[in-house]
């Protein structure tokens, strides 16, 4: 998300986008927080979202228990939950249990509102740049390439046999596909601005 609006405001200097598996404020994302029964048997209840914009209190419900907050999403977010190894949940765990580790990471989501509106201004005038829409089968999908067709004029996507966590679920396959994009990426700027 914050690739976009640097792209957004900056066009003359990104030439191309990743955008991976994330809903997107302004077109979409306020669909799936809504208890719908859609939402709730698809997997995409965002119902954790009215708790996390609540101030103080979910900072002080997760203190002691961020190792439990990380063992749900992990579990929860993706198909392939033994790829989270014992190293990467004690640093994920030694992170958020720093001082504002928990308040950062709930600030991502308390800007939503905030965001969606920035999202909507920005999208009056669409990318003109490639940009690259990663999902996960497990949980965003498809989605991520029809809201980037809302906001950019090259859009395509690819969705992986995976959940919420692309890069450490399926690392090896993201790199099989960015690699190629971002290299065509340079070569055609190469190419035009080398005659």
């Amino acid at each position: 998300m914050i690739g976009y609006q640097l792209a957004a405001r900056r066009r003359d200097h990104v030439t191309a986008l990743v955008f991976a598996e994330a809903l997107f404020p302004g077109f979409g994302f306020e669909d799936h927080t809504a208890l719908t029964p859609e939402n709730v048997s698809s997997g995409m209840h965002l119902c954790h979202l009215g708790f996390y914009f609540q101030p103080d209190i979910p900072e002080t419900l997760i203190a002691g228990h961020e190792r439990e907050l990380i063992a749900y999403m992990i579990k929860y977010e993706r198909s392939h939950p033994d790829t989270a190894t014992p190293e990467a949940v004690d640093e994920y765990v030694r992170r958020y249990s720093m001082p504002g580790g928990i308040r950062a990471m709930l600030s991502i989501y308390r800007a939503m509102l905030v965001d969606a509106e920035q999202n909507r201004q920005a999208a009056r005038k669409k990318l003109d740049i490639p940009v690259l829409a990663l999902g996960g089968s497990g949980f965003i999908g498809d989605r991520n390439e029809s809201q980037m067709r809302l906001v950019a004029h090259d859009a395509t996507g690819h969705v992986f046999n995976t959940g919420h966590d692309l890069a450490e679920e399926v690392p090896d396959e993201m790199t099989d596909i960015i690699l190629p994009f971002l290299t065509e990426q340079v070569s055609v700027r190469w190419c035009c601005s080398n005659g």
